[in-house]
């Protein structure tokens, strides 16, 4: 039997001689479930927006994509060829590069996206079209395409046109720069410096803000000709067969074809943008973390009241026969305990919060993508904040007793 626990158990609920100790041990256990409470509520926030971006960058990318080696760009029979490798349910081409499109007025600069109807219906971009059909062959087959919302709105395109807009695309002759195009008009010259090519607009997608303002869309073949990159791609998308893995299928073809080709998965992709959201992340828990430090201090304050209301106590339990060490471990459980209230109840707490939001969306977005601010509750994140709160506290209330004892009961120590 754990008599110290026992004891110290008894003393967080039995009734003290002055109400303020009540008082301070029911303040320490507010801060702490608060501060525990915050950091579930917050990192759950931040896993929302990370599977938000996921989500919204994968209307564009696939699972897996493959480079090339050297250059920009790698020949498009690659697309067979990996088509015809085991794991891989599809394999589709996209053109990238920056382009010059004029409508009315100056020229933009934005970045062709050039691939086949196939490569939506892969990914998540019919789902974000905000006018038009869907991308089929009867439209992407010819030369239409679609824009970005903000592309959209610095070339001045209407919401819903009587008749398709259609503008000018074009990309630098072979050997010169883009940089050179900008702010240039046609009659300084710039149309001798281009490839251009008409495109009907078919309608607008939105993404998020930073792809909407400089992306078009075009079938594959406009872009490999008004990049003048017949056979070619800037990369190969691939998407993974049942029962393979993005890891298994890029381990195969890297075993497979090792120095021909690179191989990146969305994340790689986009891990400027990951890793910027898991800084921040892990930056708001260090902050909240030092917060635990304000509870520790009321934990303090209620120990060493606590230690002043039971000093007639202590000689007691000498006189019983407990040794100094269990005298000082009463009173470290007792300041875990107050620690693991208050950790149990803001972990109620920051539960609750969380399925709230994510059922009912509380914390609502005037304007944005998404009706609510997205959550997203992860085990390994609660499992961090318990161990952090208890493991801060525990450690943090031994070191406060050990002093305390030695201070207020030397008898004890």
């Amino acid at each position: 039997m754990n008599v110290p626990f026992r004891i110290a158990r008894r003393y967080l609920w039995a009734r003290k001689s002055q109400r303020l100790i009540h008082l301070v041990s029911g303040i320490s256990v507010v801060v702490v479930a608060a501060v525990c409470a915050a950091m579930i509520a917050i990192l759950s926030a931040f896993n929302g927006i990370e599977e938000l971006v996921e989500e919204l960058f994968s209307s564009l990318d696939t699972e897996l994509a493959v480079l090339p080696a050297e250059g920009r760009v790698i020949d498009a029979a690659w697309v067979d060829t990996l088509s015809a490798l085991p794991g891989v349910a599809w394999a589709g081409g996209v053109l990238e590069q920056d382009v010059v499109v004029r409508r009315q007025g100056e020229p933009v600069v934005c970045t062709l996206l050039g691939f086949d109807v196939d490569h939506a219906e892969q990914t998540g971009l019919n789902g974000r079209l905000r006018r038009g059909d869907v991308l089929r062959p009867d439209t992407l087959g010819s030369a239409c395409g679609y824009v970005g919302l903000g592309v959209a709105s610095q070339l001045r395109i209407p919401v819903q046109p009587d008749a398709p807009a259609t503008l000018m695309v074009g990309a630098p002759k072979r050997g010169r720069s883009l940089s050179s195009a900008r702010g240039w008009s046609p009659d300084a010259g710039l149309d001798r410096m281009l490839v251009s090519e008409r495109l009907s607009v078919c309608g607008t997608f939105s993404v998020n803000a930073d792809i909407d303002a400089r992306h078009i869309i075009a079938p594959l073949g406009f872009a490999q000709t008004v990049l003048q990159r017949p056979g070619k791609v800037s990369r190969i998308e691939l998407v993974p067969a049942a029962g393979w893995s993005p890891e298994e299928l890029r381990e195969s073809i890297d075993a497979r074809w090792p120095g021909e080709v690179l191989t990146r998965t969305r994340r790689e992709k986009n891990a400027l943008i990951h890793s910027t959201s898991r800084a921040e992340k892990w930056a708001t828990f260090a902050i909240l973390s030092f917060i635990l430090v304000v509870a520790a201090f009321n934990i303090l304050a209620a120990l060493t009241m606590l230690l002043l209301d039971k000093r007639r106590d202590i000689g007691t339990l000498s006189a019983m026969g407990m040794t100094p060490r269990d005298i000082r471990r009463v009173f470290s459980w007792q300041g875990f305990l107050i620690n693991a209230v208050g950790a149990a109840a803001g972990l109620a707490l920051g539960l609750t919060l969380v399925w709230l939001q994510d059922r009912y969306g509380l914390v609502r977005l005037q304007g944005a993508m998404v009706p609510a601010y997205p959550v997203s509750l992860r085990t390994g994140d609660v499992l961090g904040v318990l161990g952090m709160v208890l493991g801060v506290g525990g450690t943090f209330s031994a070191a406060m007793v050990a002093y305390l004892v030695r201070r207020m009961a030397p008898d004890a120590a």
